[in-house]
């Protein structure tokens, strides 16, 4: 694929990505329409090109903090699959994200979506992480503010190995610290989980009906279905002057 080039992505390029992300899934709801103008006004949407037309797109998030890349969004025009863009587009990013020093990458797939895993496992990904995804009822829980958090992100995080999600402004996965956490959200929720936030260590634990991830299964009013996060150390050697 010579005539292939991938880019940053621009203001003009958007239209062609609604196009083909429209209708993504049978069932709709893909959230690359409605999200990509943002992220191309953020400058962290990436495109493939093959003569003048946007074949592939993916969103690269830099959490400098903790030296982490999220990738997410990945789509390619069903007209352009299995051409090897996908494995072209994330190598693409991957470099940008050594280029900045990152140290590791994650992304999210569906369980159900084994093409997607196969490519992230031939590119070394590997799983870190099982989340359960939807719209959890309200639960019963003791809400803790402040300082008093961080004995509770501590417990948590050596729970999940030292990663934390969110579902603020995007689904998002990270490595994290307890002060990285404490910068993240407003109050941790004791129930039968632990609730940072939207992120639920153990069954999903908020005292509101909110979209939430969790590490177990638990009672949703709207399920979405299991996602497996997945994790690469980036090599350093690879970033380029």
């Amino acid at each position: 694929m010579n005539e292939l080039a991938i880019r940053r992505a621009i203001p003009s390029d958007a239209e062609q990505v609604i196009g083909f992300t429209r209708n993504t899934f049978q069932w709709g709801g893909d959230y690359v329409p409605k999200a990509i103008n943002e992220w191309i006004s953020e400058g962290t949407a990436y495109v493939a090109i093959i003569k003048d037309r946007v074949v592939g797109v993916v969103n690269m998030v830099l959490i400098r903090e903790m030296s982490t890349a999220w990738l997410e969004g990945i789509r390619i025009h069903p007209s352009y699959r299995r051409m090897g863009i996908g494995r072209a587009l994330t190598e693409y990013v991957l470099g940008e994200a050594v280029k900045n020093g990152i140290k590791y990458a994650m992304l999210m797939i569906a369980d159900w979506n084994e093409p997607s895993q196969r490519l992230a496992k031939s590119l070394g990904f590997h799983e870190v992480l099982t989340l359960f995804t939807g719209v959890a009822r309200p639960s019963q829980v003791s809400t803790i503010r402040g300082e008093a958090m961080r004995e509770v992100i501590r417990n948590a995080l050596g729970r999940t190995n030292g990663y934390f999600c969110t579902t603020k402004k995007h689904w998002m996965c990270t490595r994290a610290t307890e002060d990285f956490v404490m910068t993240m959200i407003d109050e941790v929720y004791i129930g039968k989980g632990i609730g940072l936030g939207e992120f639920s260590v153990g069954p999903p634990t908020i005292p509101t009906k909110t979209e939430v991830l969790a590490t177990e299964n638990g009672d949703f009013e709207n399920y979405y279905g299991r996602f497996i996060v997945y994790e690469k150390e980036l090599d350093q050697a690879q970033a380029k002057a």
